[in-house]
């Protein structure tokens, strides 16, 4: 006599309605996981999607955004913030921003030898020197070897302002041939729908989707091994008018890792 035969006439399940139960059970999990699966892959494709559209309209704006935070804190931090800066085209392109201007006023006609405070106090950032180094008497900026009594003392301030300006302006225009090349490659990408690796929820419904697809490959497994134990099984459930999801799972629930 079968073990199924001696457990009915002892009053017990029957152990093909218990795998029949569990296979149920197995179905309503994966199809709660393939729902989950479904939604977490739609929410993935919209913000990709998005990012692409913000990718194509208003990328120069990001990024400009991203580099006043940074340079917020220029003053508290110059050498540090000025390295980080010159690493990007949008961070290049502020400093060229700031020389100019500074460079604009040492060949302005309005230029009397001196930078006001505030024009002084932006050069020695944009040159990364800590305040507590601005009055160095080495300090490029530092114009006292030029004595005030020179007729041309004025002319010769003027020349070293304007080398060292015109210097930082070359060499961050050689960077940025290199920067404006990498920038445009990863505008391009983010257009394809690449080059989303930094973006926090589009990371996060990733890594949820990759858990999403293992418990159902776990789930599955679970399901092909019930389904071995007894054959006939898939058979009945199939043919069973009573072997609906929701019948069984109101008869005896599992909890899925979905709740």
């Amino acid at each position: 006599m079968s073990r199924s035969t001696t457990a009915t006439l002892s009053g017990a399940i029957p152990a093909s309605n218990i795998t029949r139960r569990t296979i149920r059970q197995v179905d309503h999990a994966i199809k709660l996981e393939r729902e989950r699966l479904a939604l977490l892959q739609e929410r993935s494709e919209t913000k990709r999607a998005w990012l692409i559209r913000r990718a194509d309209l208003v990328w120069d704006a990001d990024h400009r955004d991203k580099v006043e935070a940074l340079a917020s804190r220029i003053k508290s931090q110059p050498g540090r913030v000025v390295a980080r800066l010159t690493t990007t085209y949008h961070g290049c392109l502020f400093l060229m921003k700031r020389w100019s201007y500074l460079h604009q006023k040492v060949v302005s006609k309005k230029f009397k030898g001196e930078l006001s405070k505030r024009d002084h106090m932006t050069a020695h950032c944009l040159l990364g020197i800590p305040p507590d180094e601005w009055d160095n008497e080495e300090s490029e900026l530092n114009t006292d070897a030029i004595s005030r009594d020179d007729p041309e003392w004025e002319i010769a301030v003027r020349k070293q302002y304007r080398e060292l300006f015109i210097r930082e302006l070359r060499r961050l225009t050689e960077i940025m041939k290199v920067l404006d090349l990498e920038n445009k490659d990863a505008q391009a990408k983010a257009k394809a729908g690449e080059f989303f690796d930094t973006d926090p929820f589009l990371n996060r419904t990733e890594r949820e989707i990759a858990s999403c697809e293992r418990r159902i490959q776990v789930l599955e497994k679970e399901r092909l091994l019930a389904t071995k134990e007894d054959p006939e099984v898939e058979v009945a459930l199939a043919d069973s008018p009573s072997s609906t999801v929701s019948a069984d799972a109101e008869e005896a629930p599992v909890a899925s890792p979905l709740l």
